[in-house]
């Protein structure tokens, strides 16, 4: 009895451990490796992510740093706003005549559209000499009777070049640094004549002293060369045009979005005037 119960308790305590599970420490260590093949590179992934942000702060961070210590320096060394333009060489006779500075000068905000502006003056000064040197071509290539054209692209290249950069460059460099209602007035009027003139400098009329579209096909069949280089002149001035109408109507869109208006630029032509004593006497002599 004492051995059978012996052997009963032995078969019930055997029968009470739990059975074997063969394969599950080889599932959970693959499982492990999927896990780890899964997160590893997504947590690479974010620490990357975040450390190229960080890097990129610390960049936008360096970039304002220098911004602003440019900016002090400019207020230091032109303090006094030494003129600086046009750039002359040292050597040269004559001296800048004026003070620029887009960085210093005008807020952050817009000193992509002045930028613009300014290339586009640029570009309107290579249309002027550019045009000069194909009538100085025609002349040489087909004698006096592009006389007219050599003169007048002589006369336009001499004055119109000054003329942009005070009229319309200036003017709208002035408005944007000072919030001049009056001033974005006067440019849009200016740069509407610049956009006329550049449409009948690329219609190029015979003797105009532009070599427009006009003037190259009339010369093409005589001269080859010279009809290309008055076609190209042609695609500058429209391209010239059609670059004008694209910045006034940005300009445009920031004297909307500063507050302009008309009746402030009356306000400002009332102010300057009362505050100017002989414009005041002859607005009252006239009354």
């Amino acid at each position: 009895w004492y051995q059978r119960r012996v052997r009963g308790s032995g078969a019930a305590s055997f029968s009470s451990q739990p059975p074997k599970q063969y394969g599950n420490e080889e599932t959970l260590h693959k499982q492990e490796e999927i896990n780890t093949e899964i997160l590893q590179p997504k947590a690479e992934k974010l620490v990357e992510d975040e450390f190229r942000k960080r890097e990129e702060d610390l960049e936008r961070r360096e970039r304002q740093l220098r911004d602003e210590q440019k900016r002090l320096e400019d207020a230091r060394v032109y303090g006094d706003r030494v003129p600086n333009f046009p750039p002359l060489p040292k050597f040269f006779p004559c001296t800048p005549c004026f003070y620029h500075n887009i960085d210093f000068d005008i807020p952050p905000e817009h000193q992509i559209l002045v930028r613009r502006l300014f290339y586009h003056w640029q570009f309107t000064v290579f249309c002027y000499l550019f045009n000069f040197i194909v009538c100085f071509a025609l002349i040489c290539g087909l004698g006096s009777d592009y006389g007219s054209a050599f003169g007048l692209g002589i006369l336009y290249a001499a004055l119109f070049i000054p003329l942009s950069f005070l009229t319309w460059y200036r003017m709208a460099y002035h408005a944007v640094r000072q919030d001049s209602s009056i001033r974005y007035m006067l440019f849009f009027f200016m740069y509407g004549m610049q956009i006329f003139v550049s449409g009948i400098a690329a219609l190029g009329f015979g003797g105009g002293g532009f070599a427009g579209w006009i003037t190259a096909f009339n010369v093409i069949s005589k001269n080859g060369a010279l009809g290309a280089m008055g076609i190209i002149v042609s695609l500058s001035w429209c391209v010239n045009c059609l670059a004008a109408v694209y910045l006034i109507m940005q300009v445009h869109k920031t004297f909307r979005s500063t507050g302009q208006s008309m009746e402030k630029a009356s306000g400002e032509f009332a102010a300057s005037a009362g505050s100017n004593r002989n414009v005041a006497q002859a607005v009252l002599r006239s009354l």
